[in-house]
């Protein structure tokens, strides 16, 4: 795995790859897999998950994960780098501005010529659609994978209600927390979010990413692209995934807070052979938290059978 913090689109972004890095020549190689995350978007949390792909495919594709601008900040050199403040920037940290991020991205390190099999996790899921209308991005891509895929209506979710309803308008509150927190010695931080994935039984090899999730100006990022997202994400763009059914794979959780079953049965009514799935093992939208390696493996099973 090799991993650094490229300026794309003004933001130094933490990018992990398998494989091949990002500057270094494919060669004979016509294609990779591109990950974009979900939000928060902190590559950190997906490595299980990529690690495992790249495994699955024997090796033989670099894989590749870029997280959310401003959600992932350096903490020492040689990768650490000045990220623009949210407020004044506030465009390049929006949903549209982190879309702009994605295709500034492909645009600079994935050649012409190199087919991309894209993988979308929650609002990145959202983005690859959005991809999927821009020509010179839509021609790279041979086929999507939308995993827990928040492409519609996040507002009128169960956790969407509890953003908006409940936590938004006492944001003042939590921000007031975590900058306390904040000030604690790294020891005390450091244990006490130990003692949080002890008890909710997220693996510790997390930590250090998780150290970073709680900078006060990462969560400030992470937050107002939620608020936004629940402002943007509304109507299913039917249209869109219509054209490209040939194309997307999508995999819906049996308990999602972020995207009830219902939206799933109501997109098979909409589009009946589109290729969606509804899981029967449980996993969380966060699978990468508990269900990482077991995500990995269908993954890449999907996309050996799609290169076939």
């Amino acid at each position: 795995m090799q991993e650094s913090y490229p300026v794309i689109a003004k933001v130094p972004t933490h990018i992990l790859t398998w494989g091949k890095w990002i500057e270094e020549s494919l060669g004979d190689q016509k294609e990779i897999v591109l990950c974009i995350t979900g939000n928060p978007g902190l590559p950190g949390f997906y490595t299980k998950f990529l690690s495992t792909v790249y495994e699955c495919l024997n090796k033989e594709l670099p894989v590749w994960v870029i997280g959310q601008a401003g959600h992932d900040e350096a903490d020492e050199s040689p990768y650490k780098k000045q990220v623009p403040a949210l407020k004044g920037n506030e465009e390049m940290y929006n949903l549209k501005g982190q879309l702009q991020h994605k295709i500034e991205f492909i645009r600079k390190y994935v050649p012409d010529d190199v087919k991309i099999h894209l993988i979308g996790h929650s609002i990145g899921a959202y983005m690859a659609l959005e991809l999927l209308k821009v020509p010179d991005i839509s021609k790279r891509i041979q086929h999507c994978y939308f995993l827990f895929p928040t492409l519609e209506r996040m507002a009128e979710s169960k956790n969407g209600f509890i953003v908006t309803k409940i936590i938004n308008p006492m944001w003042c509150v939590w921000q007031m927390f975590y900058r306390m927190f904040d000030m604690l010695p790294l020891l005390i931080r450091t244990w006490v979010i130990y003692l949080y994935y002890l008890v909710d039984r997220i693996p510790k090899y997390y930590l250090g990413t998780g150290l970073k999730y709680m900078n006060p100006n990462v969560i400030d990022k992470i937050w107002f692209l939620a608020t936004d997202e629940m402002d943007k994400v509304k109507e299913l763009d039917v249209d869109t995934l219509t054209k490209n059914k040939q194309r997307i794979k999508l995999y819906y959780g049996s308990k999602d807070g972020w995207v009830p079953v219902k939206y799933y049965h109501e997109l098979k009514q909409r589009i009946p052979d589109i290729d969606a799935e509804l899981c029967t093992r449980k996993y969380e939208h966060a699978f990468v938290l508990r269900s990482a390696a077991q995500m990995g493996f269908s993954v890449g099973e999907w996309i050996l059978k799609y290169r076939a």
